[in-house]
């Protein structure tokens, strides 16, 4: 698949479903690898124009995220200040049943990063990442 092809799916989902308003510019540069969950749960991370850092972890147990959102914020926190980027969005998907997630999650993040308006959480639909 060209680079053309795979960054349309990803500059749609990055605006459509997070409702990034990147430049066009950035869209240039796309890093996008799937990584094995090791100190944080999810399994993509998606770099865009050396600016936004994306985890995506798919929830599928309401109970899961309790324990490892707190690690995957403190991960992306952390490899954000490293690299010297500027956002950091934490995607959790899951299936439409365990919209409760939701709530839950954002009490979680609203406590984990208090003051930092460089960080974002969205919990979206499984079928948002069906064309990444």
């Amino acid at each position: 698949m060209s680079f053309m092809a795979r960054q349309f799916p990803i500059k749609k989902f990055v605006r459509q479903v997070l409702g990034c308003t990147c430049p066009d510019k950035v869209f240039k540069q796309i890093e996008d690898k799937h990584v094995a969950p090791a100190v944080s749960p999810h399994t993509r991370v998606i770099t865009i124009g050396g600016r936004l850092l994306i985890y995506i972890w798919e929830v599928n147990e309401p109970g899961q995220f309790k324990e490892n959102l707190p690690a995957m914020l403190a991960a992306g926190q952390k490899e954000r200040d490293e690299r010297g980027l500027n956002r950091f969005r934490a995607v959790l998907a899951t299936d439409e049943t365990n919209q409760n997630i939701a709530a839950e999650a954002a009490l979680y993040f609203s406590q984990f990063a208090g003051r930092d308006d460089h960080m974002h959480l969205h919990v979206v639909p499984q079928n948002a990442l069906s064309d990444l």
